[in-house]
């Protein structure tokens, strides 16, 4: 019993240790996003893009349209490599103004990834 201990113990700290940096960075990216509002949590129907279109998110590629299943969308703004069959997606915005214009700066979160979207 007491070696069963000991094992679960130490199994335990190991596990504790490898998950802190798993935790350190979600810190760092939620510090990033300090200042936007979840505006939505939406399921990604389908892509788009120039070329080609699919059922499955495959991540974003500059221009590339994310439509979901309420049939609004949004463009992604930069690349990332990601696969998920209709995947939630959570959407962040911040309202930015500079010389008397306001716009929105856009997140997009899939998964553990963060994306730029644009409308």
């Amino acid at each position: 019993m007491q070696k069963n201990t000991v094992t679960l113990v130490a199994f335990a700290l190991i596990f504790s240790l490898a998950a802190l940096p798993i935790y350190a960075k979600l810190a760092d990216d939620l510090n990033d996003l300090v200042g936007y509002t979840i505006t939505a949590s939406k399921t990604i129907n389908r892509w788009y893009d120039d070329e080609k279109g699919n059922d499955t998110f495959e991540g974003c590629d500059h221009g590339r349209v994310i439509v979901f299943d309420d049939n609004t969308s949004l463009t992604c703004a930069e690349y990332g490599y990601q696969y998920v069959y209709r995947p939630t997606a959570i959407i962040l915005t911040r309202k930015i103004t500079a010389k008397g214009k306001s716009f929105y700066d856009i997140k997009m979160v899939v998964g553990d990834k963060v994306y730029n979207m644009r409308r």
